[in-house]
C-alpha cells in the first residue's frame, strides 16, 4: 500500500493506492501523524485500493477511532464498489462517513463546521474501562451466554476482549451493568470488526460492535456513564 498526501486548506486529503490488508498498518501510522501536528480533517480517497479484506477492515476502524477520539473528522471517498459491498456487509457503511467524489467530501467539511456538533461528540466520545459483559449469539432464548470484559465504550458501541468472537455483521444481545449497584442494561448490537493478533495484540481476541436500534434511554445511560467517568478522571 502507497499513500500520497496533499492539502486543501485545513484538510488532508491522503490518495491511498494498492491493497489494504494486514500489511497496510501505515494508513494508521499516518493518520496518527496527522492528529499529533494538530490535523484533524483527514479525507482518505480510495480510487486507487485495488483490494481490502477483513484485517483492512479493521484498520480502517482503528484511523476512524483514532481521529474522532481527538474530536476530528475522517471521511472516505470513491470508494470502488466491491469495497463498497465489503463496508456494508460488516456494517461500516453506516459508521464511516462516504462520498462518491473528492470535491462533494471536501465541500462536506464546511457544512460540518456549521452544525451543532455537541450530540454526536458526546456520542462519539470513548472511554478506557475494564467491565464485564455477558453476551450470546441474537436474542434466541436457548442461545448460550459467553462471559467477557468491555476494554472501551461509547453511545455508539463498545469493544469486547473475550475468547469467544463472531463475524462481521452478526448480531450480537449483551448486558452490562454500568458501575457498582447500577441496573443491569440491555442492549443489541453487530460485530463490525474483529482484533487481529499481530495490530492489536494486547485486545485480542476480541470484536467491535456497533449498537443497532438502541433505546434511547439506554444510549443516554452509556453517555451519561461515560461522561463521568471522565469528569471524574480529569479531577485525578
Amino acid at each position: 500500500m502507497e499513500i500520497r498526501k496533499r492539502f486543501f486548506k485545513n484538510i488532508a486529503v491522503l490518495y491511498v493506492s494498492g491493497n489494504i490488508d494486514i500489511d497496510a498498518a501505515e494508513l494508521i501510522e499516518e493518520t496518527g501523524r496527522l492528529v499529533k501536528e494538530g490535523i484533524t480533517k483527514v479525507l482518505c480517497d480510495f480510487t486507487n485500493v485495488n483490494v481490502m479484506d477483513y484485517s483492512g477492515l479493521s484498520i480502517m476502524a482503528i484511523a476512524y477511532k483514532n481521529i474522532t477520539n481527538q474530536d476530528g473528522v475522517l471521511k472516505f471517498c470513491n470508494i470502488p464498489q466491491h469495497i463498497k459491498e465489503l463496508l456494508k456487509a460488516a456494517r461500516l457503511d453506516l459508521v464511516f462517513d462516504i462520498y462518491d467524489d473528492e470535491e462533494g467530501a471536501l465541500r462536506s467539511f464546511d457544512l460540518t463546521d456549521k452544525v451543532d456538533r455537541l450530540s454526536l461528540r458526546r456520542r462519539f466520545k470513548r472511554i478506557d474501562i475494564g467491565i464485564p459483559v455477558k453476551y450470546k449469539l441474537g436474542i434466541a432464548t436457548d442461545s448460550t451466554f459467553y462471559r467477557g470484559k468491555v476494554l472501551n465504550i461509547s453511545g455508539e458501541g463498545l469493544f469486547i476482549y473475550s475468547k469467544k468472537t463472531y463475524p462481521a455483521s452478526t448480531p450480537i444481545y449483551l448486558e452490562i451493568e454500568l458501575g457498582t449497584g447500577h441496573e443491569t442494561i440491555m442492549l443489541m448490537g453487530d460485530v463490525v470488526w474483529l482484533a487481529d493478533k499481530s495490530l492489536q495484540l494486547h485486545s485480542y481476541p476480541g470484536m467491535g460492535i456497533k449498537f443497532s436500534a438502541i433505546d434511547p434511554k439506554a444510549q443516554e445511560k452509556v453517555i451519561d456513564f461515560i461522561d463521568k467517568n471522565l469528569t471524574r478522571r480529569s479531577k485525578t
